[in-house]
C-alpha cells in the first residue's frame, strides 16, 4: 500500500505541476536536459553498453543454463508466443511503427557527428539505415533484460515477488527487501514507468491525428486529440477486462501480422534487392561500428545537441521502460532459461525490427535519394508523424487502404502498451503479487492518460522528449545497481572464477529458509 500511495501522490503532484505551471515547468525541463546531456550524458552511454555487454555473457556463458522454476516446471505460453508477447510489449512502448519510416530519412538530412559520408552518396544512406537500427537494436532491449533477468531468477529461484526491489537482494537479502529502500525504490520504478510511457503514447496520438490530416484532411485539435487518448483508454479497458491470454496476446498477434503485412507490402512494391543491399551494408557497419557508436560523445555544441535529440534521447526513453518490461517479461518467462530469456529479447525482436527499418526506413531513403518524393520536404512542412503516411502515397497502391493499417498499427501498438505496462505496474504497486486485481491496474491506466493529456497541453514533443531524459536518470541508477547485484549474486550461487562445471553444478541449488519448499524442488539447469 505504501508504494502504491507514494507513486500516485508523486504522479498527482506532477500533473498538477505541469497543468498549474505549464511554461514554467517546460523551461526547467529544458535547463535540466542541457545539463544532463552536457554532463551526464556519459552515464546514459556507459549504462547502456555495459548492460548489453552483461546479457550477452548470460546468454553465452553458464549462467544461461540457469532454469527459471524446478526441472519439471513447464513454459506456460508457447515459443513463439513467448518471442511475439516479448516483441510487442517492449517495441510497442517505444513506437516502431512511428520512427521507422522518418528517423533513417533525417539521419540523412542531418548527417550524425559519428559519421563523414557525404551527401547524396550510397554510404550516407547505409550510415543514416545504420544509426536507426542502433538506436532500436540489441541496447535497447540490454537494459530491459538487466531487469528480466534479475526479477525471474529472484522470483523463480529465490520465490521473491514481481518487484523492482529484488534488485536489492544481493546487497540485502530476499528477506529483506520490503523495507523503506525497498519501498522507494519500488515508487521510483512505477512513477519513471508511467513518466516514461506518456512519450510513447504522445507520440502515438501524434502519429494518429496527423495520419487523419495527411491523408484524409481531418483535423482533430487538441479536443481532439484529448478524445483520442482517452478513446484508446476506453479500448484498453475492454483489453484488461478481457485478460493477459484474451487481452494481450490477442492484441500482440494483431500487432505481429499488420507489421508483417506492411513490410511484406513495401519488399513487394519497392526495391527488394536494393533494399536487402543496403540494410546488409548496414548492419554489417552496426557490427563493426557498434562499440564506437555506443561510446561515442563529442564536447562541441553540435555534436552534443545531435545526442541529445538521438541517442541520448532514446537511452532514457529506453531505461524508464526498463523495470516494466523486466517484470513482464520475467511474467511470462516460468519455466524457461536465462538463456532463452535473453535470446528472445535480443535477437528474436531484433529479427522483427532490422525488416521494418529495412523496409520503412530503406524505402524512404531510395524515394528521397532517387528524387521519385521529397519526403524530407513532407518532414519539414508537416512534421515527422506525416512521413509514414507520405512514403506508402509514393510507393503503395491503395494507400488509404495501407494507411488505415497503420493506424490500426498505432491504435494496437498503444493498447499493448498500456495493457502490458499496467500489468507490471500494478504488480509492483502490489508488493509484487502476479495477479494484480482489474481496479489497480485500471488507476494507472487513468494516471497514464492524464498525464499524457497535461505533458500534450504544455508544450508537446520538446516538453516529451526533456521529461525523459530527466525521469531516466534514476533508472540508470538502478539498472547499474542490478548488473553489479546479480554478478555478485550469480558469483556467489554459481561459481565461474574459482570453481569447476561440475563444483558449479553442486552449488546450484539455492537456499533460504523463507522459500525452502521451492529451493528442495528447483532444478539447477535445463538442457539447451
Amino acid at each position: 500500500m505504501a508504494v502504491f500511495s507514494l507513486s500516485v501522490a508523486a504522479l498527482l503532484g506532477i500533473i498538477v505541476a505541469v497543468v498549474a505551471f505549464a511554461d514554467t515547468v517546460a523551461a526547467a525541463l529544458a535547463t535540466a536536459n542541457e545539463f544532463i546531456v552536457g554532463n551526464l550524458g556519459w552515464l546514459y552511454l556507459w549504462v547502456v553498453f555495459l548492460a548489453f555487454v552483461f546479457v550477452v555473457y548470460v546468454m553465452i556463458g553458464p549462467w544461461g543454463r540457469i532454469k527459471l522454476g524446478g526441472p519439471d516446471t513447464e513454459p506456460e505460453f508457447t515459443f513463439w508466443q513467448y518471442l511475439v508477447m516479448t516483441f510487442t510489449a517492449g517495441l510497442s512502448s517505444g513506437g516502431l511503427e512511428f520512427w521507422g519510416p522518418v528517423e533513417p530519412l533525417i539521419h540523412y538530412g542531418t548527417r550524425p557527428p559519428y559519421f563523414d559520408a557525404s551527401a547524396g552518396t550510397w554510404a550516407r544512406m547505409a550510415d543514416a539505415l545504420q544509426y536507426a537500427i542502433y538506436h532500436y537494436g540489441l541496447s535497447a532491449w540490454a537494459t530491459y533484460l538487466v531487469f528480466a533477468v534479475a526479477i525471474s531468477y529472484y522470483v523463480y529461484r529465490k520465490g521473491a515477488p514481481f518487484r523492482p526491489a529484488v534488485i536489492l537482494a544481493p546487497f540485502v537479502g530476499v528477506d529483506n527487501v520490503d523495507g523503506p529502500l525497498g519501498k522507494l525504490v519500488d515508487a521510483l520504478a512505477v512513477v519513471v514507468t508511467v513518466s516514461g510511457i506518456t512519450v510513447s503514447f504522445g507520440l502515438g496520438i501524434s502519429q494518429f491525428a496527423s495520419g487523419l490530416s495527411f491523408k484524409w484532411g481531418v483535423g482533430l485539435g487538441q479536443l481532439g486529440r484529448i478524445g483520442l487518448i482517452l478513446l484508446v483508454g476506453v479500448l484498453f479497458l475492454l483489453s484488461v477486462i478481457a485478460g493477459i491470454q484474451k487481452g494481450i496476446k490477442r492484441f500482440a498477434d494483431l500487432n505481429v501480422v499488420l507489421l508483417i503485412g506492411l513490410m511484406a507490402a513495401m519488399f513487394a512494391f519497392g526495391q527488394a534487392t536494393t533494399l536487402v543491399n543496403l540494410t546488409t551494408q548496414a548492419l554489417t557497419g552496426y557490427a563493426t561500428d557498434f562499440v564506437g557508436m555506443s561510446l561515442f560523445f563529442a564536447p562541441n555544441g553540435e555534436a552534443t545537441a545531435w545526442l541529445g535529440s538521438w541517442t541520448l534521447f532514446f537511452w532514457p526513453w529506453w531505461l524508464t521502460f526498463a523495470p516494466m518490461i523486466g517484470i513482464f517479461m520475467a511474467r511470462i518467462s516460468k519455466g524457461r532459461t536465462l538463456r532463452e530469456l535473453v535470446f528472445a529479447g535480443l535477437f528474436g525482436s531484433f529479427a522483427l525490427t532490422v525488416p521494418w527499418y529495412a523496409a520503412t526506413g530503406g524505402s524512404a531513403l531510395l524515394l528521397q535519394t532517387s528524387g521519385a518524393a521529397d519526403l524530407l520536404g513532407v518532414y519539414e512542412s508537416s512534421g515527422l508523424e506525416a512521413v509514414g503516411f507520405a512514403l506508402f502515397e509514393q510507393l503503395l497502391p491503395y494507400p488509404a487502404v495501407f494507411s488505415a493499417a497503420l493506424l490500426l498499427l498505432v491504435v494496437s501498438f498503444l493498447i499493448t502498451t498500456l495493457d502490458s505496462s499496467t500489468l507490471s505496474i500494478a504488480m509492483m504497486a502490489a508488493g509484487g503479487e502476479e495477479s494484480p486485481s482489474t481496479i489497480n491496474r485500471l488507476v494507472w491506466g487513468l494516471m497514464m492518460v492524464l498525464l499524457t493529456i497535461a505533458l500534450s497541453l504544455a508544450g508537446g514533443m520538446p516538453v516529451l522528449q526533456s521529461f525523459t531524459i530527466l525521469v531516466g536518470l534514476p533508472t540508470a541508477v538502478l539498472c547499474a545497481v542490478a548488473m553489479l547485484g546479480m554478478l555478485i549474486e550469480f558469483e556467489r550461487e554459481f561459481p565461474i572464477l574459482t570453481e569447476s562445471d561440475n563444483e558449479e553444478s553442486e552449488r546450484s541449488t539455492p537456499t533460504g529458509p523463507s522459500v525452502q519448499q521451492q529451493r528442495q524442488s528447483a532444478g539447477t539447469t535445463s538442457d539447451d
